[in-house]
C-alpha cells in the first residue's frame, strides 16, 4: 500500500514541478531590455547609457519625418532610424497628438504637377480691371513686370520665369497656386510681386504660392510708396532675394500671415522686414504658423517657428 501511494505522488509532483510560463511581447521586450542592460553594465557601461540604448533600440517607436516633395504637393511621411517594429497584439492605445507642422501646401518648383495643363506664353501682359487668368505659363526676359493687374484681378495656377513678376495697382487682387521665379540682372530690382501706385488701395490675397528670387533683387513680395492696401498671405513659401517679404509702414495698412515659410539661409539680409517710417510700422493683424524651412535634396522640410516681430 505504501508503494502504491508513492507511485501516485510521483506523477503529481512531476506536474507541479514543470509549470508553463507565458509572457506578452511587451514583457518579453522588457526582459530583453533588462538582460541587455545587465550585460552592458557588467562591462562597465554607465546605467543611463544602457537604459538609453534600450529605449532607442528595443522599446522605442520610430520618429515620423514630415516632408513635401516637388513630385506631388501633398504630405508624405517616412520613418527615420532602424526597422519598423511589427504589429503588437492586443488593443492599440490612442496615439498622442502629432506635434509636427502641417504640410507646405505650395508649388515646389516651376514644374510642379499643379501646372500640368498650363498654356505657355513668352510675352508680358497687362490685365484690365476685373480680369482672370487660369492655367497660364509665361517665360520672358523683358525686365518689365510679366503680369500687371491694372485693377482687380484673379490669377490661378499661373507660373512665371522672368526678371520681374507681378505688379499690383489697386482693387481686389487674388493669387492662388502661383509660382514666381524672378532673376534680376544689372540694374534690376527684381520683385516677385510689387504693389506700386501711390495713393491707391486694395487687398492683395496670396494663397498656396511660391516666390523664388535670384540675382539682383529687392524682395519676393514688396510694397511701398504710399500704397494703402492690406496684404493677406496663407500657405506661401519665400526663397532667396535681399528679403523674402518687405512691407514698410508706407506700404499698407495691415499684413496677415498664416502658414508662411522662409527658406533659412537663402536671403541676403533677412527673411522679412517691416520698416518703421516716422515712428509707425504696418499692423501685423495675424502671425500664425510662420516657420523656417529647408531643402534636403528635393524635399522641403518645415522647421522651427519664427517668433512674431515685436512692435
Amino acid at each position: 500500500m505504501r508503494y502504491l501511494i508513492r507511485l501516485a505522488l510521483l506523477p503529481a509532483g512531476a506536474v507541479i514541478a514543470q509549470p508553463t510560463v507565458t509572457s506578452t511581447p511587451s514583457e518579453a521586450a522588457q526582459s530583453m531590455c533588462r538582460d541587455s542592460s545587465s550585460a552592458i553594465l557588467s562591462s562597465h557601461t554607465p546605467a543611463d547609457k544602457a537604459g538609453d540604448a534600450c529605449n532607442k533600440h528595443t522599446l522605442g517607436a520610430p520618429e515620423p519625418v514630415f516632408e513635401t516633395r516637388p513630385g506631388g504637393y501633398r504630405m508624405t511621411a517616412e520613418v527615420r532610424g532602424g526597422a519598423v517594429p511589427g504589429p503588437t497584439p492586443g488593443p492599440t492605445p490612442h496615439p498622442s497628438p502629432d506635434p509636427a507642422p502641417s504640410p507646405a501646401e505650395v508649388p515646389l518648383s516651376f514644374n510642379d504637377p499643379v501646372y500640368a495643363n498650363v498654356t505657355s506664353g513668352t510675352t508680358n501682359i497687362a490685365l484690365p480691371p476685373d480680369s482672370s487668368r487660369t492655367d497660364l505659363s509665361i517665360i520672358e526676359n523683358s525686365g518689365d513686370p510679366t503680369i500687371t493687374c491694372l485693377g482687380s484681378c484673379n490669377l490661378t495656377r499661373v507660373r512665371i520665369q522672368s526678371r520681374e513678376g507681378v505688379r499690383c495697382k489697386s482693387g481686389s487682387i487674388n493669387l492662388t497656386w502661383v509660382y514666381i521665379e524672378a532673376t534680376g540682372v544689372e540694374n534690376d530690382h527684381a520683385d516677385g510681386l510689387q504693389c506700386y501706385a501711390p495713393g491707391s488701395t486694395g487687398t492683395v490675397t496670396v494663397k498656396n504660392s511660391t516666390f523664388k528670387m535670384a540675382g539682383v533683387t529687392t524682395a519676393g513680395y514688396w510694397s511701398a510708396d504710399d500704397w494703402r492696401g492690406s496684404h493677406v498671405l496663407e500657405n506661401v513659401l519665400f526663397e532667396g532675394g535681399t528679403f523674402g517679404l518687405r512691407i514698410p509702414a508706407t506700404g499698407g495698412s495691415s499684413v496677415s500671415l498664416k502658414n508662411v515659410y522662409f527658406v533659412r539661409g537663402s536671403f541676403l539680409y533677412g527673411a522679412f522686414r517691416f520698416d518703421v517710417v516716422n515712428g509707425q510700422r504696418i499692423n501685423i493683424a495675424q502671425w500664425e504658423n510662420v516657420r523656417w524651412a529647408s531643402w534636403q535634396g528635393d524635399r522641403l522640410v518645415l522647421g522651427n517657428l519664427i517668433p512674431r516681430p515685436r512692435l
